[in-house]
C-alpha cells in the first residue's frame, strides 16, 4: 500500500467520523527591543476527530496531560490550501480550535505522529477545552 492511498483512507475517516472545525493560528509581530508590537491571526478549515483519553493511553498519562477535560485530537499531517483556504498548514501546540458546537479547543501537545514507511500519516494531539466566547 502506498502513503498516498494510506494519507487518502486516513482522509476519509476523519470526514466520515470526525467534524470541520476552524484552526487559529496567531503570529505575534516583535519589535527591536523583543517588545510584541502586534497580534497576528490567520483562520484555517480543517477537519478532525476527537476521542476521550482513555487508560490505554499510557503516553499522555505519562507526561501528566490526561486531565478531566482534555481529549485526544487526531489531525491530517498536513492540511492542503484545497481544505484551508489559505495555503498548506500544520497544526502546531498553541493552535486554537473552534468546533462545530461552538466549543474553543487549545492544542496542547503534540504527541505523535504515525508513520509509515518513513513518512508521516497522521498527528495526535491533547486539546485542551478553554472557555472562550465569539
Amino acid at each position: 500500500m502506498s502513503y498516498e492511498s494510506m494519507r487518502e483512507d486516513f482522509h476519509g475517516i476523519i470526514k466520515t467520523h470526525g467534524m470541520q472545525g476552524s484552526l487559529i493560528k496567531e503570529t505575534e509581530n516583535i519589535g527591536s527591543m523583543g517588545d510584541t508590537k502586534s497580534i497576528a491571526q490567520s483562520g484555517y478549515t480543517i477537519f478532525f476527530v476527537m476521542q476521550d483519553i482513555t487508560k490505554k493511553d499510557r503516553q499522555i498519562h505519562e507526561m501528566g496531560l490526561a486531565i478531566t477535560g482534555n481529549v485526544k485530537g487526531f489531525f491530517y499531517n498536513e492540511y492542503p490550501e484545497s481544505i484551508t483556504g489559505h495555503g498548506d498548514m500544520i497544526v502546531q501546540a498553541g493552535d486554537m480550535i473552534l468546533d462545530k458546537n461552538n466549543f474553543w479547543w487549545r492544542i496542547e501537545q503534540i504527541v505523535g505522529g504515525r508513520k509509515a514507511k518513513s513518512k508521516e500519516i497522521f498527528r495526535t494531539a491533547v486539546l485542551k477545552k478553554i472557555g472562550l466566547t465569539q
